[in-house]
Parts: structure tokens; sequence; C-alpha cells
């Protein structure tokens, strides 16, 4: 029996977890209308992850990384576990189907649409948790904040995956397929 699991799986998921994880502390201003929101560019980490080695590995990457934020950002953490799980998964499903530029394009889309979606519902609910905002607040922030907020960073995460992609995936020995489809 062939297991998926060993110890080259093993040590790049450990690798990618750690550089996730540093990363997930880099927080980057890139919306001036909302400045207390920051971009980390951890989940473009965990997307390669993904694709690399599927689903569940880009899932373990982002859960496993954002754990130790669960004690700074009680909140926040969980958030981010759920928006980078909602683009990674579906990206990486998408992408086993055909491992060509365009089904890892369709799946990176895919994928940021259901975090915009995800994270947007999320806000509804946690936000009010711990500030002083209602979930009427909330709500009136959603198309002129979190859409726009949320868009822009899923921007930057699909433009730097599609642009690390293919030589990352080189790199670890899983290399897209070659041709047109």
């Amino acid at each position: 029996m062939n297991s998926s699991i060993n110890t080259r799986n093993i040590a790049l998921a450990a690798l990618f977890t750690a550089a996730s994880l540093v990363l997930s502390f880099i927080q980057i201003p890139i919306f001036p209308a909302a400045p207390w929101l920051m971009y980390d560019p951890s989940g473009i980490v965990c997307l390669i992850a993904a694709l690399a080695f599927g689903p569940k590995m880009g899932a373990a990457v982002a859960i496993i990384s954002w754990l130790p934020r669960v004690f700074l950002d009680p909140f926040g953490a969980p958030m981010g576990m759920a928006s980078t799980c909602a683009l990674v998964i579906p990206a990486a499903l998408i992408f086993a189907r055909s491992r060509t530029r365009a089904a890892s394009l369709a799946g990176m889309v895919a994928g940021a649409m259901l975090s915009i979606a995800v994270t947007c519902a999320l806000n509804l609910v946690v936000t009010p948790l711990y500030t002083a905002v209602s979930m009427e607040d909330v709500m009136a922030m959603i198309l002129p904040i979190l859409v726009p907020f949320n868009t822009l960073k899923m921007v930057i995460n699909v433009v730097a995956g599609q642009v690390l992609e293919a030589p990352a995936l080189a790199a670890l020995g899983t290399p897209m397929a070659s041709g047109r489809k």
C-alpha cells in the first residue's frame, strides 16, 4: 500500500505551516477607507500548499498556522482560518481535475469569491461580539468596506498565486500539466 503521507510531505507541510505563520504576523494596511483592516500574505503560502498537495494539506496549513494566533486574536484567527480555507479548498479541488493554468485560475477565482462571501458573513456574527458595533452597522459596512477590502485581498492572493504557482510547483516536483487546456 502506497501512503500519500511520507516524511517529505510531513517536512514540507511543516515548512509551509511555519512560513504561513510567520507571514500572518505581517500586517499591511491596503484599504485606506478602513485602516483597521489589515492584509497578511499568509494565504499565498496556503494556496501554493493546496495546489501542490491538495485541499487537505492547504486547509491543514491554514488552520495550524493560525492556531497560535488564537491566543492573540481569538476572534480574528478563526476568521482567518475560515477565509483562507474558503480560498484554498475550492482552488485545489478545481486544479486537481486538470492541472493547467486555466484550472488554477478558475479555482483561485472560485475560492476568492467564496472567501469574500465567508468573510462578510462571519463579520456579521463575529464583529458585534468583540466591538461596540451592531450587526446593523456591520451590514451597512458590507458593500462600502468589507467587499472592497476582501476583494482587494483576494486579488493580491490570486495574482501572487498565479505568479508563484508554476515555479513553486516545479520546485516541489509537482508541475502543472503541459499544453493548453
